[in-house]
């Protein structure tokens, strides 16, 4: 596995242990990607689909380039007060999508994702103050007993759901886009997260003009490192990347970074 990898499951399995929960790691199992023509952009939707994950009080969803900061012992499961699902939004992203194109992702494609959505579905999608639809991310999810359970029996089969967005670009038809929409069904009921529980780190805009997107708050929890190749980085510049500011960061890159070398 990449180093990232192993860096981020030993410290989300050390603070499973300290909050009391279980922690699991499917590796190289194929759950959800079973019954859904893309199946690797749809395995965090493993307790989706299978029964094992039913037993628990709550279920969390977390992708393996999200790092803990340092002894945190705040439960993540706490966040839920009666709530069908906990995530957070990525609060700027639907300005950078207004000018920026990344992979036929914009803010007028969402606007016809969202109105798809509406027509086939009923879902009423969250817009900002200037109309944008909201962005959401399931890097950090938390579902509660119920909620996986309304899930499994109210919500569209993923298949169906990829079907109807094919005439889109390929990201708007992976999980994270089933579940932004789903979680807005009539009769769900979400809570939006504190955004300190997924402080997403990445890149923002394009060489020479990169620069550093750092979302993290004071008071950060969890934070999602997106740079581009970070999984291959080791331990150590992604504790940095967690836990330091910027300016003490020493990462295995070029000196121009985030631009080109």
């Amino acid at each position: 596995m990449k180093s990232g990898v192993v860096s981020s499951t030993e410290l989300m399995k050390a603070y499973a242990d300290r909050i009391g929960a279980e922690y699991r790691f499917d590796h190289n199992i194929t759950i959800a990607g079973k019954v859904v023509n893309v199946p690797i952009y749809y395995e965090p939707a493993n307790p989706l689909v299978s029964d094992e994950f039913d037993v628990y009080d709550n279920v969390a969803l977390v992708d393996i380039d999200v790092y803990p900061v340092d002894d945190l012992t705040d439960s993540m499961f706490d966040l839920l007060d009666g709530e069908d699902a906990g995530i957070c939004t990525e609060p700027k992203q639907p300005y950078f999508r207004t000018i920026y194109n990344s992979g036929g992702i914009n803010s007028q494609i969402d606007k016809k994702w969202a109105e798809l959505c509406s027509r086939v579905w009923g879902i009423e999608y969250p817009t900002d103050e200037l109309g944008r639809p909201e962005v959401f991310n399931t890097g950090v999810v938390v579902i509660s007993k119920a909620g996986l359970q309304k899930m499994k029996n109210t919500w569209p089969k993923f298949q169906e759901y990829v079907n109807n967005m094919n005439n889109f670009p390929r990201f708007y038809r992976l999980f994270q886009d089933y579940f932004s929409a789903f979680i807005h069904l009539p009769g769900f009921n979400l809570k939006r997260l504190p955004n300190e529980w997924n402080c997403y780190m990445h890149k923002v805009g394009a060489h020479p003009d990169a620069k550093i997107g750092d979302n993290r708050p004071d008071n950060a929890k969890l934070v999602h490192v997106m740079f581009r190749t970070a999984d291959d980085w080791p331990a150590a510049a992604l504790h940095q990347i967690t836990n330091k500011p910027v300016s003490e960061w020493r990462l295995p890159v070029n000196k121009n970074w985030p631009n080109d070398g």
